[in-house]
């Protein structure tokens, strides 16, 4: 009913596995020596070696070939964590093959029986499928790279076909009989070299889609990112408030946030000095608000929250514990001691407010501090408008 050849097989197995080697290797020298790179590498030039050698159909060399097929697992797996940057522990992923060279060079049963060495080969493959998919599960709960999904649920396959061929290989020992699941011989070989084909492919590819998604998401973020800071810059901020209002639709304010006199302290000590006092403002901004918060840098010495459910008297309180955890901070330039405030204005609106309104006010509200001297909190009140005079 099928016909595969062999040959043709095996050759493109080692031709994917080759050209993915070559790959990663590339990365790896391009992309800062990344061990991850480094792993994957040697995962897929094991794969090759493997598939050659596990082919030639000798005593010796086709042991030897399974144990690099099983190598080349264990290397992705500990290549999977270091992409995902969990510590690194090649002592505990190479036991396999090294128990697996340890039982077929010490135990000739091993080579005289191949249903004894399918089910180890077997079951050893599908520990490092689950051992794989293990790690995609955790990751994914932090990082969302779409192909995951997908990419888990092949190594799934994987494991239960590593499953399938050790409980072939169990019926194998326990009825004096090969190939109990699968009666034509043959279709269950050509089946395991396709699905070994499939796997020199897919297992090398999902490695490389996920390189570039994880790209992808690091430019995206640094497009939406201020890069002194880390928060998100100003078109990214005025966006995600635009979603975040819609989706809330109840009370919201808006803080605006200007750290006084910093082109002072740029002049007298240096940018960096004052790229150092941002950089602090920003992450006692962050510290100080509510972890639903949306905070930006909008532009300079300027930096924005949107908080939503959040109505005037608390939106007041939390611009005086801004205002007063900054006044705390004690910066050190050299030898002097500098201390830094800043200027803060308030908006509160309910859901008729449009996110552009809100930010017009506390903009309006943050110009009658700088007005009133700087170094105050003021919220807007529509009964009292602040004056630009």
């Amino acid at each position: 009913m099928f016909s595969f050849h062999s040959q043709s097989l095996l050759l493109a197995s080692v031709a994917i596995h080759a050209v993915f080697s070559l790959v990663f290797l590339r990365l790896w020298r391009q992309g800062g020596r990344r061990l991850d790179f480094l792993l994957w590498a040697l995962a897929a030039m094991s794969g090759a070696f493997g598939a050659i050698l596990a082919s030639t159909g000798t005593a010796l060399s086709i042991p030897f070939g399974q144990g690099l097929l099983l190598m080349s697992l264990a290397l992705a797996w500990q290549g999977l964590r270091s992409f995902d940057h969990r510590a690194v522990h090649l002592q505990f992923a190479t036991m396999g093959p090294v128990l697996w060279a340890a039982f077929t060079a010490s135990f000739a049963v091993f080579n005289e029986d191949s249903g004894l060495r399918f089910v180890f080969f077997g079951l050893i493959s599908a520990l490092y499928c689950g051992l794989i998919l293990r790690e995609h599960w955790i990751s994914a709960r932090s990082e969302r790279l779409p192909s995951r999904g997908l990419i888990a649920a092949w190594f799934a396959v994987h494991g239960i076909t590593g499953l399938v061929l050790a409980g072939n290989g169990m019926a194998e020992l326990l009825t004096g009989q090969g190939d109990v699941i699968v009666t034509t011989p043959s279709l269950w070989s050509d089946l395991l070299e396709v699905e070994f084909l499939l796997s020199a492919f897919l297992g090398n590819f999902s490695a490389y889609v996920m390189v570039k998604e994880r790209l992808q998401l690091e430019n995206q973020w640094v497009a939406a990112t201020d890069t002194l800071t880390g928060l998100v810059n100003r078109r990214t901020f005025l966006d995600m408030m635009q979603t975040l209002s819609f989706k809330i639709r109840g009370e919201g304010a808006f803080l605006y946030v200007d750290v006084d006199h910093v082109k002072r302290i740029n002049d007298r000590f240096g940018h960096s000095s004052g790229d150092e006092v941002l950089r602090s403002c920003s992450q006692l901004m962050a510290r100080e608000l509510p972890s639903n918060a949306l905070i930006g840098r909008l532009a300079g010495a300027e930096f924005a929250a949107y908080v939503p459910d959040c109505d005037v008297d608390r939106a007041a309180m939390l611009g005086s514990l801004i205002h007063d955890t900054v006044a705390e901070q004690m910066f050190f330039f050299g030898a002097e001691m500098v201390t830094v405030t800043v200027s803060v204005g308030i908006a509160h609106g309910a859901m008729q407010v449009t996110p552009d309104e809100l930010l017009k006010r506390a903009d309006a509200a943050l110009h009658t501090a700088k007005v009133r001297g700087r170094n105050a909190v003021v919220v807007w009140d529509e009964g009292q408008a602040p004056a630009f005079g």
